[in-house]
Formats: C-alpha cells, sequence, structure tokens
C-alpha cells in the first residue's frame, strides 16, 4: 500500500490530462493505496522568481507565501509524487515545470558528487518515487516513441536531482487508453527504475 501525492498539472481546456489523472488515481486505489490529489489550476501557485530565499532566507521553505509551500510539504511526506502533465517537445507543460521549480526548498544549497556529476545535496533523510505520466498530441508512432524517451530521460534526470530513490515514466499518445497506460504506470512503481546515487 503507497500514500501517492498525484500532481495534476492540467491546464483549464486540457480534458485528455486531466482524463489521465483520473485513470491513475483509480488505478493506485484499486490497488489499495491512497491518493491526495492536487489541481495545479485550483491552486495559487506562482513562479519560482530564482531568488533562492528558499536557501538561505527561509531555509527548506520558499519565500512566496502561496499553496506552493504545502505543496512541498505533501510532496517530502508521500511515498509517490506522481505529476500527470501534457508533454510537448519532450519536456514537462507549463504547470509541471512550475511546480518542479517550487520544489527547491527540498535540497540544499551545497553540493555532492553524484555519479561524477555534480548536484544539490539533500535536505532530508527520505524522498518519495518519483512517477510522471504525461500527455502527448503525437500521433505518429515513430515520433511519439522518441518523444517518450527523450521525456523519460528528463525525468530521470529530475529524479536524481530530487533526490528520489527511483523513478518511473509514461506517454499517453492520442489513440492510446489512459487506463491503459496508468494500469502500467502503477506496475512501474513496483518496478520502478533505481536512481543512481
Amino acid at each position: 500500500m503507497m500514500d501517492v501525492l498525484l500532481i495534476d498539472a492540467s491546464p483549464a481546456d486540457d480534458c485528455r490530462t486531466a482524463e489521465a489523472a483520473d485513470a491513475l488515481a483509480l488505478e493506485v486505489e484499486a490497488g489499495g493505496g491512497a491518493v491526495e490529489r492536487r489541481r495545479l489550476a485550483d491552486l495559487d501557485l506562482r513562479a519560482c522568481t530564482g531568488c533562492f530565499g528558499c536557501w538561505v532566507k527561509t531555509p527548506g521553505e520558499c519565500v512566496i507565501a502561496d499553496d506552493g509551500r504545502a505543496l512541498a510539504a505533501s510532496v517530502i511526506a508521500s511515498d509517490v509524487f506522481a505529476l500527470v502533465t501534457p508533454v510537448r517537445f519532450g519536456t514537462y507543460g507549463s504547470l509541471g515545470k512550475s511546480v518542479l521549480d517550487r520544489m527547491n526548498p527540498l535540497i540544499l544549497p551545497f553540493f555532492k558528487r553524484i555519479n561524477g556529476e555534480t548536484h544539490h545535496g539533500q535536505r532530508y533523510p527520505r524522498f518519495p518515487r518519483y512517477v510522471v505520466l504525461g500527455t502527448s498530441a503525437l500521433a505518429d508512432k515513430r515520433a511519439l516513441s522518441a518523444e517518450t524517451a527523450v521525456f523519460g530521460r528528463l525525468v530521470g534526470r529530475n529524479a536524481i536531482n530530487l533526490h528520489c530513490p527511483s523513478y518511473a515514466s509514461a506517454l499517453v499518445g492520442p489513440s492510446d487508453d489512459p487506463a491503459v497506460i496508468a494500469a502500467r504506470m502503477i506496475e512501474a512503481v513496483r518496478c520502478s527504475k533505481e536512481v543512481a546515487a
């Protein structure tokens, strides 16, 4: 059984991504998991200003007094941080990217080496697994496959930066059934790729 924080980053007019979020929530609940769902379009979530106040002025907490503070606290308290977002050109939609930017308080301003690369250190001893379900408008199977590979690499890199113990990602194409992809995602959570530390 797992506690999943499901962040729905679908814009107000994006029914396809909202449908994928619904399917993922149903799959988690069908497996006996608990889902705490947040829809970003309904929150007061301002963009990160890049001020680094979360590191030097109010360590571990964003200086912006909006829903981003509670969201970061919910992310670190969850077993699985699941993000459902539209994907364009192999990257997150604007709402999905905004929520990732606001997770900076969860890491330290100090650096450490991970597999020969420089990354920020982790603030907390335990981080959630990271799962991203994206929706793509690409109907061409070859193009969708390429976008899936690019996006999967990006999610993996973000998992390293967030110190997540494992991650999984998938894309729902225009002809895919979101429920089928969501079921695969739940299996992927159970067998998700370990992040090299």
